[in-house]
């Protein structure tokens, strides 16, 4: 069983996967954007997009054969990439792309259960900022911004099972008690859906 979280960079998706993938004793699958060489430099000066994307599918397309049927909390999901080419590629490149995905990439694993994260964009900057990652250094405020939008966007349109966290106010990265609420609600959806915990 996949379990993702996603929402725009600094909501908490990395910090929500290995509280939950600790707790419930499962899979954790991470995204690995410090092996991207090409992302600080699409950050700072929007170049290398297209290898930007093609390494991070490449990374995915490794992560998703190897998933096995076992309950996984994953930091990203098998569509983030159709959300982020939206913003970093031409449209010629996006029809490249999206050939390229569907030969290297062509049944990605299925969602059970989406969790949508987000956050007001200043405490989004301030986390990202925070965590103090250098290729997240030279992100413009702006991208950041049509980032979370095409988030919203995407969240509103999805039609599979979804636990909607963005306006729970629970702070799972500060507050302790927080977390303990946030696992019981998850366990309380997973077992809905029949899942074994």
């Amino acid at each position: 069983m996949l379990v993702v979280i996603e929402g725009p960079m600094g909501a908490g998706k990395t910090t929500l996967t290995r509280l939950l993938s600790a707790h419930f004793q499962a899979t954790a699958c991470y995204e690995d954007p410090g092996r991207n060489p090409f992302l600080a430099d699409l950050y700072s000066t929007q170049r290398h997009a297209l290898a930007t994307e093609l390494q991070f599918l490449l990374q995915r397309r490794a992560q998703w054969q190897q998933l096995s049927a076992d309950l996984c909390f994953s930091d990203h999901g098998p569509d983030k990439d159709l959300l982020f080419i939206q913003q970093t590629l031409h449209p010629l490149e996006q029809e490249l792309y999206l050939q390229l995905r569907q030969d290297l990439l062509p049944h990605p694993p299925p969602i059970d259960l989406l969790i949508c994260l987000d956050a007001p964009l200043p405490v989004l900057r301030e986390r990202i900022c925070r965590r103090g990652d250098y290729w997240d250094a030279a992100m413009d405020l702006n991208y950041l911004a049509q980032i979370q939008k095409r988030y919203e966007l995407w969240f509103a349109e999805y039609q599979g099972p979804c636990l909607d966290l963005r306006h729970r106010n629970l702070d799972f990265v500060g507050q302790e008690k927080d977390g303990i609420i946030l696992t019981e609600l998850v366990g309380k959806t997973l077992q809905a859906m029949g899942q074994t915990i």
